[in-house]
């Protein structure tokens, strides 16, 4: 720390004629800087008296004079910064730009300069050059550096009659924010002090001075601090939040063009408060946000229309949406963006107050629909808005008992046929899947679809332009034909065109769809456990057919993988099925997403399918380890380790350890682990933990001696301590102003920063409980 201190002094020399003359500033500093640390090290490895003293005594007071000047140049900068006689503002920002840069090196600067004044002092500073934003920046994050999180509250509260230096840490907390956001963390919706923030952020909305710049940063902050916090959200708008954030709405409105951006800000924090909140809505409507959102939309086009036409959906539902719509001109830019406002919203889940809109919204599109015709941009956004608000309706009412429903759907099959447009039969197969998944009872009608989609699937083969688009639209309408005639529609069109990747892709796609979505363990009707031997035969030749294309592979081992698991529990794994795993892994052993993908089939096929206590299942899996040793699968596995030490992906690794578990026994999890270049990989240990975990609950023979348990509870403890030296390494190492971080104490977890340790610690506090039993056993007896 002393070492900066000294290169600061050596900084203020630069300017002296003497030293000008003689060296160059900073290489003088450098120069300066080289000594005194191999004084110090020198002082360190020093073993005789009384050199050693007489060493030590002179860096202490040669670092005691550094200190010295340091601290009164500390007190100097603050105090004549905040004069402005004779003092320009550019001054002035140079010395809180020195101070900052001092603070940002040493932690004594930061406590010399809370000696001097502190925070009030930095805000006397800024409210003394209101026109100077350079300087009201470099402040704010100054406070930041001193305090934190609390150094923007404690300066918002200090200049409450400073519109510029409030807009100045507004935005400073809505860049912390995203940049947390960005980094992984959780944002200022976990702060401690967001309360407190989200109050001074109002008061400095609700201003009488607050500025249009005020307004927008104001506005953005919040909507940042209000996310995913609806509680706060509550409490904001019992203070008058509400009305403020309409009140910045109706300013942004009156500023014409120049508001833009602050309409756009409002009425994302406006959407922030009643996302999930319908007490907030109903206030906001109580308002008259409706009306003033309305007029907002009709006489901004473009970016500002776009999000007007959302919130208004967000606060009113859809039916506001469409009368905006209906009235708007013919032409009007608010037409679109009405439409994809009602596409978007119709997909969302709804308040119960909105879906009782949905009937008369469906009433509305469909006569639009009718008028617009099968073709063009509108068309699409119609018939997108339109099969949003019948998927909402579909589960709620069978065929045949309301007009506009069959209606709605017969108009939807009609646009798959061939005097439609690719993009608006793509629109309707997408809606038409949907309702599919939602309501089983309209897949018998929705079967009128499938020689359309089959129609067009057919005709793609020989489109050559636009692959990327014609691609994404094969997986839709496979998609949409799998979950209204289940596997045999796909598997058939699979077969019918073994020799396109792109079919087979799609095809693998469609069928992780029905298998991995909800429907298609509540449906037996979707997914029967006879087809499975079919599928696996056809996912089976699509991978060998297309060795060599890496998106086949991936999706067929995960499609094997699951079809493996419907199949009876006394069913023998098909040969076809490993083999294409295996030769997937063989083929692709450098690319991530087969590698995974694999990993996760082999422990599909070796898990019991009706689990532990299922003979049939056990057995199945016994013959499985055994074709899987004579394949030199452990070895395979035990490279793979190697290739991939630095990963972080847990169930990659967990997969691989069970695998390998089952295949090699425990001692070959324990090698792994004990092996130099995996030492640093937590995400590793973590996932060995769990796998043996699983192994030991599943297949308690593995445990062959209490020997063995013995060793895999000493590792177990072993990686437990490794993980909380770690942490509290990590969090010694921190920036205490991120106000982000804490450690485990006591096997709790304090904070954000180690959920890794605090999940490595409850993976083997469970393992070390099943250990105990077989550890216990010998000794008792």
């Amino acid at each position: 720390v002393f070492f900066f201190f000294l290169l600061d002094a050596a900084m203020v020399n630069y300017s002296n004629p003497v030293f000008s003359d003689v060296v160059d500033g900073a290489s003088f500093a450098v120069d300066v800087l080289a000594a005194v640390s191999a004084l110090a090290a020198c002082y360190s490895r020093l073993e005789h008296e009384p050199l050693k003293g007489d060493v030590g005594n002179a860096t202490a007071a040669l670092v005691g004079q550094i200190e010295g000047h340091c601290r009164e140049l500390v007190r100097a900068l603050l105090a004549s910064a905040s004069s402005c006689e004779g003092q320009s503002g550019e001054v002035a920002y140079d010395k809180i730009w020195t101070l900052r840069e001092m603070a940002s090196k040493s932690e004594a600067t930061c406590s010399w300069i809370m000696e001097c004044g502190g925070i009030p002092a930095v805000a006397q500073v800024l409210k003394a050059y209101p026109q100077h934003s350079q300087l009201h920046n470099e402040g704010t994050w100054l406070c930041y550096k001193l305090c934190g999180i609390d150094g923007f509250a404690q300066l918002l509260q200090q200049t409450q009659d400073s519109m510029p230096v409030q807009e100045a840490a507004a935005w400073a907390i809505a860049q912390l924010a995203k940049n947390q956001i960005d980094r992984g963390k959780v944002g200022a919706s976990e702060w401690p002090q967001g309360d407190l923030l989200a109050n001074l952020l109002l008061q400095a909305l609700r201003a009488q001075g607050a500025t249009l710049e005020v307004r927008c940063a104001c506005c953005s902050a919040l909507q940042l601090l209000l996310q995913a916090r609806p509680c706060r959200g509550t409490l904001f708008v019992q203070q008058g939040g509400a009305k403020a954030a309409l009140d910045a709405l109706a300013a942004g409105q009156a500023a014409g063009a120049e508001g833009s951006k602050v309409l756009v800000a409002s009425m994302h924090l406006i959407t922030t408060l009643v996302d999930g909140n319908a007490e907030v809505a109903n206030e906001l409507r109580s308002l008259g946000a409706l009306n003033a959102l309305v007029t907002c939309g009709m006489s901004h086009p473009g970016k500002v229309t776009d999000q007007t036409m959302w919130t208004l959906g967000q606060v009113g539902g859809i039916l506001p949406v469409l009368e905006v719509m209906v009235n708007a001109p013919g032409g009007s830019p608010a037409v679109s963006s009405c439409l994809v406002a009602i596409a978007k919203l119709a997909w969302l889940p709804l308040e119960d107050s909105f879906q009782q809109q949905v009937p008369e919204a469906a009433k509305t599109l469909l006569n639009i629909a009718r008028r617009v015709g099968t073709s063009g941009d509108v068309a699409e956004k119609v018939l997108q808005a339109l099969g949003g608000v019948l998927n909402v309706m579909a589960p709620h009412i069978e065929p045949g008992r309301e007009q506009v429903m069959d209606i709605g759907v017969s108009l939807l099959i009609d646009a798959t046929g061939s005097s439609s447009s690719a993009v608006y039969a793509q629109a309707a197969v997408a809606s038409i899947g949907h309702i599919a998944a939602q309501a089983p009872a309209w897949r018998a009608p929705l079967k009128r679809a499938l020689p359309g989609i089959a129609e067009r699937l057919r005709h793609m083969e020989t489109i050559e332009d636009d692959v990327t688009k014609c691609t994404r639209q094969q997986k839709t309408f496979f998609w949409a034909s799998a979950v209204i005639a289940g596997l045999p529609v796909v598997l058939e069109q699979m077969q019918r065109q073994a020799a396109s990747s792109r079919v087979q892709e799609a095809g693998l796609r469609a069928i992780l769809g029905i298998l991995e979505c909800e429907v298609a363990s509540q449906d037996e009707g979707l997914v029967d456990p006879k087809h499975a031997p079919a599928a696996i035969a056809v996912v089976a030749d699509a991978m060998r057919g297309h060795g060599m294309n890496m998106e086949v592979q991936w999706l067929g081992c995960r499609a094997l993988g699951l079809l493996h698991q419907i199949l009876p529990a006394a069913v023998q794994t098909p040969p076809e099925a490993l083999e294409g795993v295996l030769a997937a892994m063989k083929r692709h052993p450098s690319w991530y997403k087969v590698t995974s993908a694999a990993c996760a089939a082999l422990r599909g096929f070796l898990e019991p399918r009706q689990g532990r206590d299922s003979a049939a299942a056990s057995a199945v899996t016994g013959q499985m380890v055994t074709v899987l040793r004579r394949q030199g699968m452990g070895a395979t596995l035990q490279r793979m380790f190697s290739d991939w030490s630095d990963s972080s992906d847990k169930e990659l690794l967990e997969d691989s350890f069970y695998a390998l578990g089952l295949v090699e026994g425990l001692p070959a999890i324990l090698q792994v682990l004990a092996a130099g270049e995996h030492l640093a990989n937590v995400a590793l240990r973590s996932a060995a933990l769990q796998a043996m975990f699983e192994l030991i609950r599943t297949f308690p023979d593995l445990l062959t001696t209490p020997q063995l348990a013995q060793n895999i509870y000493a590792v177990a403890n072993t990686i437990v301590a490794r993980t909380d030296e770690a942490d509290k390494a990590a969090a010694a190492g921190k920036d205490a102003g991120d106000n982000t971080f804490s450690y485990k104490q006591g096997g709790e977890l304090h904070g954000f920063a180690s959920v890794e340790g605090a999940e490595i610690a409850r993976r083997a506090e469970l393992l070390i409980g099943m250990l105990q039993g077989a550890i216990a056993a010998p000794a008792a007896g």
